[in-house]
């Protein structure tokens, strides 16, 4: 069942929904969030992701948000076009990008920034540190892991729920189709397994019903 919400101090309106659904949908525990990279260059995504990260917040006591590459990694796969590297070489400089925008998502929404655990909530993670890094350091260093992966993995690691925000909704619930088609990294059928409660949500799109 897909849902539509209005935040405060946001224009926006978002569509959410269920990827997995866990037994107890009322259980307390952690949340990863991670936010698409292609969100960064949308007019107004800081005030609409501060207030869905803030509603979040209110029944949620440990938060940790990740941010995607967006422009800075798109920049990285193109070089890798044109003058083709290793993929553990990419797989590095990709993380190392992360770490860049997450120090930009951090100062933008006025989030303290950690390269490790801590009880700061909501905080955003710089996955390009050590704690993150051996957390990760199982998945596929190439373009088949992206920050989905790694938000998957690191909700795993710290056995916590999903919330993937996007910037569409996807087609179809089933994971393994919306990794086929790109909506989620190829790695991220394998990388969610251990999660029992995945959500998503994504900016409502013109002439789209609501369901």
């Amino acid at each position: 069942m897909k849902k539509t919400k209005a935040y405060k101090n946001s224009l926006w309106k978002w569509e959410s929904g269920w990827l997995r659904q866990p037994d107890d949908k009322h259980a307390r525990q952690g949340l990863v969030i991670k936010i698409g990279g292609s969100l960064f260059t949308t007019s107004g995504w800081q005030h609409a992701v501060g207030s869905l990260i803030a509603d979040e917040s209110a029944s949620t006591q440990s938060i940790v948000i990740i941010s995607g590459g967006g422009a800075v990694v798109d920049g990285l796969r193109r070089l890798d076009t044109k003058t083709p590297s290793s993929g553990p070489l990419m797989h590095r400089l990709a993380l190392e990008a992360m770490g860049i925008t997450a120090q930009f998502v951090a100062t933008t929404l006025g989030l303290p920034l950690y390269e490790q655990h801590s009880g700061d909530s909501p905080a955003v993670l710089d996955i390009s540190k050590q704690w993150a890094h051996t957390a990760i350091n199982s998945l596929p260093h190439s373009w088949e892991t992206t920050s989905d992966s790694i938000a998957a993995t690191v909700a795993t690691t710290k056995n916590s729920s999903l919330l993937l925000i996007k910037s569409s909704p996807p087609k179809t619930e089933n994971i393994e189709w919306l990794a086929s088609h790109g909506w989620v990294d190829q790695h991220f059928p394998m990388a969610c397994v251990g999660l029992k409660s995945i959500r998503w949500t994504a900016q409502q799109q013109p002439n789209r019903p609501n369901c």
